[in-house]
């Protein structure tokens, strides 16, 4: 619940097409701020929040020990710094940069620590409108981010994945209007995409695929969408064919008046009786037998 309300609270992504190293975690090694240098804000700060150069307080702990704020996905330059401990453990998971303009005050910049080991594992950029612009995120936590979002005027337009974890981009997907229209998948490592699955509505249409990794589409398959809808169609009918479990209901008045012929008083039929077979005439004798 801790992680989503981070995840709510920040509002994913890789580098594309860049070198491994871009997507590796900031350096920890980086000595953090001494919460008790000289200087700081009121000791009785809000509880769970605090500034940096000064300690904050919580109900767990005397001091809140500050996240290491990455400098290269962020710009720290004229901006203030303000962390917030989101679970009350003393250590803080949410970093906020603000940078001021002629208009005020504005948010510049979220880093987060979505499963609280004490490492950033997400990223959101913000434009001066106030509009997320980007975001990353490491969604494995292993240190390197591996999803990517971006935005134009505040809707969603691309997103990138790292699906084979080796720090590169190889599978992007690209939206019109915040819907889903085209996969673009790098199957081979190259970093270059290799397979194009376009969508209509949220069905897939058709898959085109990149032969000779010119770049270009060399065969289409068209049956794709066909298929998928054979495949649904198939599930659908095998959890339709399974047997209704059996139900024993009790036979009502009316019912068992009417029996199951639907006759009625002494020649309605009982339950698991035999039809009652009708007494077999005596041939008529023939004149002058």
């Amino acid at each position: 619940m801790l992680v989503s309300a981070l995840v709510l609270t920040l509002g994913a992504g890789c580098k594309n097409k860049g070198k491994k190293g871009d997507t590796d975690a900031p350096d920890e090694s980086a000595a953090g701020t001494d919460p008790a240098a000289p200087g700081g804000p009121d000791p009785g700060a809000t509880v769970g929040e605090g500034e940096p150069d000064g300690p904050g307080r919580n109900r767990n702990a005397k001091d809140l020990k500050y996240l290491t704020i990455d400098g290269e996905r962020c710009d720290r330059t004229n901006k203030r710094e303000h962390q917030v401990d989101v679970n009350q453990d003393g250590y803080a998971d949410l970093v906020t940069l603000y940078a001021t303009d002629a208009g005020g005050e504005k948010i510049a910049c979220k880093q987060a620590d979505l499963n609280f080991d004490g490492r950033l594992d997400a990223f959101i950029h913000y434009a001066p409108s106030g509009d997320v612009t980007r975001e990353q995120y490491d969604t494995d936590f292993d240190g390197r981010i591996d999803m990517g979002r971006y935005y134009e005027m505040g809707k969603l337009i691309r997103d990138e994945l790292d699906l084979n974890q080796d720090g590169f981009a190889d599978s992007w997907r690209v939206y019109d209007d915040a819907r889903l229209v085209r996969v673009e998948t790098d199957r081979d490592a190259n970093g270059r995409a290799d397979m194009f699955t376009y969508y209509v509505g949220k069905q897939i249409d058709r898959i085109g695929y990149d032969v000779n990794g010119d770049g270009k589409v060399d065969t289409w398959d068209h049956d794709a969408a066909r298929r998928a809808r054979l495949a649904q169609q198939k599930r659908k009918g095998s959890e339709a064919a399974k047997p209704d479990e059996e139900v024993y209901v009790d036979e009502t008045e009316g019912d068992a008046e009417k029996g199951d012929s639907g006759k009625k008083g002494k020649d309605a039929q009982k339950p698991n009786q035999k039809p009652k077979q009708k007494p077999k005439q005596k041939p008529t004798p023939k004149p002058g037998d």
